[in-house]
């Protein structure tokens, strides 16, 4: 009987101890401020690199409040608590903590600066404290056949979109920084034969999943940075192998909870600090292991979730982010997965060599009918080189991202007047369906080389233009319309003066119906086959 009971008794506080493990969870705390810091927009250089508030002041954006950090009284409430920091986003006011029991949560919840808590990851001790441990089966295979060319068989990848030109004038990324926030990054550092580490700035880890990127068992994030920074002649040359890189890790291997989305935000916000002038990101989301936690096609409207807000703040901070459309095309989900359907990020779907949409890709339209996804790269067996140094081939949109990405900064790196606006509406306006963008295709196949040329030819910009007059074109009060002069113009973009787009469309009828918008200070880009056309109006 004395057994018995200690049997029931030993099971009992077994169960009590299962129980309290799988009570660890993380919330995402919005705030409803970022308190009395001392950090103020007129001192940026407490909090921004130098190269970050170069980059704003070369293209006219200002520091503001999105940008000050958070103010260190409230990590330092939180973690009275009995809570811990994980993650903290400063544009969205958010801090991600983790929470291991009922009480320190009500704790949390009872501080006066959370507004509220959403539950983002649970799971217990061992899920939480472990290193990575499975590796994917990526099936790579060993190319025995090598191209005659000096880009082996990563050649269609570039050539599709006309970009190989551009690095025979000789673009190949000099002087721009990118940022890859991905998955872990397999042996990136020891593959000399493809990857120069040199050119790698840093490689961090944003996650709770403890280990150097390098040492993942996650290939995924090698194969990305392959597509651009790969320089083996006569095997493979990726599309920017002379820029620099940050390589930031900010998915959990084995997991998907929305606690990833909050990582890519801290990663993003870090690029921004560093200065970085692009990023390439192959990562979305939709559904998780806790059904409650999923996404919906309501979400998909770039305002909803907080990691689609970060997205579409980046080019007003003067990034340009690129995020795969995803790989739903043939899913139950079909269109592009979150952080896709951000405004003002080019978007890269995936299309085969022969130009056809691959089926696996992600379509829109989304949620408000904007234009998703923006522009197709190669997706299709794309040559990459693997964590053991192999080339193989893969599909998805992970690759044709990060390949338009390192053709963006090529473009850039040929045209340095650009603002990240500016370089994203170039590289969709000279693409094959600019003039009927549709749910599969987006803007099309951009034609890197023929951007470039339009953009060397038309460098000059108008300066400041009233409401009254403008030398292209005029504002009509009444009506409510922007009259263009020139009867060759074919697109208009106009941004409120913050860098936010507010309109970008074709024009076919000599005006643009300007009806929809608040009064305000606007930055208005007209486009013809052959100039472009900047300025400033009032409405």
């Amino acid at each position: 009987m004395k057994y018995r009971f200690l049997f029931f008794f030993v099971f009992f506080f077994y169960i009590i101890s299962i129980t309290c493990a799988e009570e660890i969870s993380m919330y995402r705390l919005l705030l409803t401020d970022k308190g009395n810091s001392h950090y103020r927009v007129e001192w940026p250089e407490e909090f921004l690199s130098q190269k970050s508030i170069d980059r704003r002041k070369k293209q006219g954006f200002h520091i503001d409040e999105t940008d000050l950090p958070i103010d260190s009284a409230y990590f330092e409430a939180i973690a009275k608590t009995g809570a811990t920091v994980q993650t903290s986003s400063k544009w969205l006011k958010t801090i991600v903590v983790m929470i291991p029991d009922i009480e320190i949560q009500e704790k949390v919840r009872e501080l006066s600066f959370v507004a509220e808590m959403t539950k983002v990851w649970s799971g217990g001790n061992e899920e939480y404290e472990r290193n990575e441990e499975n590796e994917r089966n990526k099936g790579n295979e060993r190319d025995e056949n090598k191209d005659e060319t000096d880009y082996g068989s990563a050649l269609t990848q570039i050539k599709i979109n006309n970009a190989l030109l551009l690095h025979q004038e000789g673009y190949k990324g000099f002087g721009k920084t990118i940022a890859v926030m991905d998955a872990g990054f397999k042996n990136a550092d020891i593959i000399s034969d493809f990857l120069d580490l040199n050119k790698v700035l840093e490689a961090k880890n944003f996650t709770h999943e403890k280990g150097d990127p390098y040492r993942s068992s996650e290939n995924h994030g090698t194969a990305v940075l392959s597509c651009i920074l790969a320089n083996n002649q006569g095997v493979m040359i990726g599309t920017a192998p002379f820029a620099q890189f940050y390589l930031f890790k900010t998915e959990v291997n084995g997991e998907e909870y929305p606690v990833e989305e909050d990582y890519w935000v801290a990663a993003l916000e870090y690029a921004d600090s560093l200065g970085v002038d692009i990023v390439t990101t192959s990562l979305g989301y939709s559904e998780f292991k806790d059904p409650e936690m999923n996404h919906s096609w309501d979400d998909l409207d770039g305002h909803t979730i907080p990691a689609s807000r970060a997205a579409s703040m980046a080019a007003s901070k003067g990034m340009v982010l690129f995020n795969a459309a995803g790989n739903e095309g043939r899913k139950s989900w079909q269109k592009v997965i979150i952080p896709a359907d951000a405004e003002n990020i080019l978007t890269v779907g995936a299309i085969r060599s022969d130009s056809l949409q691959a089926e696996f890709s992600s379509w829109g339209f989304i949620e408000n009918g904007r234009i998703k996804p923006d522009v197709m790269a190669m997706g299709n067996l794309v040559c990459l080189v693997s964590g053991s140094g192999d080339i193989y081939y893969s599909n998805g949109t992970s690759f044709s991202t990060p390949i338009l990405a390192g053709m963006g900064a090529c473009l850039w790196e040929a045209l340095p007047e650009l603002t990240s606006f500016e370089l994203m509406n170039l590289i969709k306006q000279f693409s094959d369906r600019s003039s009927h963008p549709d749910e599969y295709y987006g803007y099309g196949i951009p034609n890197i080389y023929e951007a470039y040329l339009y953009g060397k030819r038309n460098s000059d910009r108008l300066s400041l233009i009233n409401n009254d007059e403008i030398k292209w074109g005029y504002t009509d009060s009444i009506r409510n319309r922007l009259y263009l002069k020139d009867d060759k113009i074919t697109w208009v973009t106009i941004c409120s003066f913050d860098g936010c787009i507010v309109l970008n469309q074709p024009v076919s009828s000599g005006f643009v119906d300007i009806g929809s918008l608040q009064k305000g200070i606007y930055v208005v880009s007209a486009f013809s086959n052959d100039k472009r056309y900047t300025g400033k109006f009032i409405k």
